[in-house]
């Protein structure tokens, strides 16, 4: 059995750069996916800018957990510095990395959110950084081309299509570039000879025009019978997932 057979009609959406900062932004997003019925993902980022310790925003996080229909999973620790140098965990030493992902994940309990799945700034891992995810017992990560299954010892990598990504800037009026750019990869991926994996992340920071374009893809693939997925489900999928790249 091929991956494309066993990810055949599968979308996962989630909301990345969840903060206090960028919280009217994510409740707007929040509020529709609510509204069009269908499970999504959150990206929490429990320490942004080095400056929004989740504790200290009650109200933020308690509206947060109360959504239904989510999963909320760990998005860096935080994101980016006041200075906008993103949290890469890509090039961190491993001492850091396994520093920074403790501290995030005492946030989260803090909160009360648990989550085993990690979803790095920028979808990018070190082999080094994969060594403390699996060290700190996660299952799950996700990158812009592939999965890595921590939970499968060695972990497996499952190769699926580009994530659908708007924000390249961190600022929604030169994001407006990625609209066009986005709107023609769905059309490719949503074909009916194909039904490959179709995964859509949204930012706060995305022009605000996508959000039009991004709630019509998701329409899409609701009317076509694709299945919406919480990461843990995903999880399930992919523990019979080959290693070969679909």
């Amino acid at each position: 059995m091929t991956n494309q057979s066993i990810l055949d009609k599968l979308a996962v959406i989630t909301l990345h750069d969840a903060a206090p900062a960028l919280s009217k932004r994510i409740f707007e997003y929040m509020d529709d996916f609510e509204n069009l019925e269908i499970k999504y993902n959150v990206g929490l980022v429990p320490f942004y800018h080095h400056t929004e310790d989740l504790p200290r925003f009650p109200e933020f996080v308690d509206k947060l957990k109360s959504y239904k229909r989510c999963e909320i999973v760990l998005h860096g620790l935080y994101h980016e510095d006041r200075n906008g140098q993103m949290d890469d965990f890509h090039t961190k030493p491993k001492a850091t990395t396994e520093e920074e992902l403790r501290a995030a994940l005492e946030i989260l309990e803090q909160v009360e959110i648990k989550t085993s799945v990690f979803i790095p700034p920028q979808w990018k891992l070190s082999k080094s950084s994969i060594e403390v995810l699996e060290k700190l017992r996660f299952i799950l990560a996700e990158m812009q081309e592939e999965y890595f299954l921590l939970s499968h010892k060695p972990f497996k990598e499952i190769k699926v299509p580009k994530v659908l990504s708007w924000d390249l800037t961190g600022h929604p009026d030169k994001n407006i570039v990625r609209i066009p750019t986005e709107e023609g990869r769905f059309k490719r991926l949503d074909d009916s000879q194909e039904h490959k994996m179709i995964r859509i992340a949204p930012h706060p920071r995305d022009p605000h025009s996508a959000l039009k374009d991004q709630i019509e893809m998701i329409q899409d693939l609701k009317d076509q019978d694709y299945t919406i997925m919480l990461y843990s489900d995903l999880v399930k999928k992919l523990q019979d997932a080959p290693f070969s790249a679909i």
